[in-house]
């Protein structure tokens, strides 16, 4: 049915803009790929948390295969990202407010 991935990193302050512009073109990038898209999050403790969706497992790795963003990333610690099955899909399109 699809396949989730959940990212999450902490980054220093002065690294906040230059992360999340890279995370967006990097998923910007990816969707071209074959990559559903993404929404980009903070939890309770400041952390950066990503949600992506892919139509599958096997349209992620060959995405990340294809579609090469050498661009650096800014200083960041990744925590390991957790993979999901999708099992229902109730989510609507678009349905928050554009920035």
């Amino acid at each position: 049915m699809g396949f989730a991935v959940i990212y999450r990193w902490t980054v220093a302050e002065e690294y906040h803009d230059a992360f999340r512009d890279r995370w967006r073109r990097g998923t910007l990038h990816l969707r071209e790929h074959g990559s559903l898209g993404s929404c980009l999050t903070r939890d309770e403790t400041g952390a950066f948390v990503a949600i992506a969706l892919w139509p599958s497992e096997a349209a992620r790795a060959a995405a990340f295969v294809d579609a090469s963003l050498d661009e650096p990333w800014p200083p960041v610690e990744r925590f390991e990202e957790i993979r999901l099955r999708v099992e229902d899909d109730l989510w609507v399109s678009s349905p928050l407010p554009k920035a």
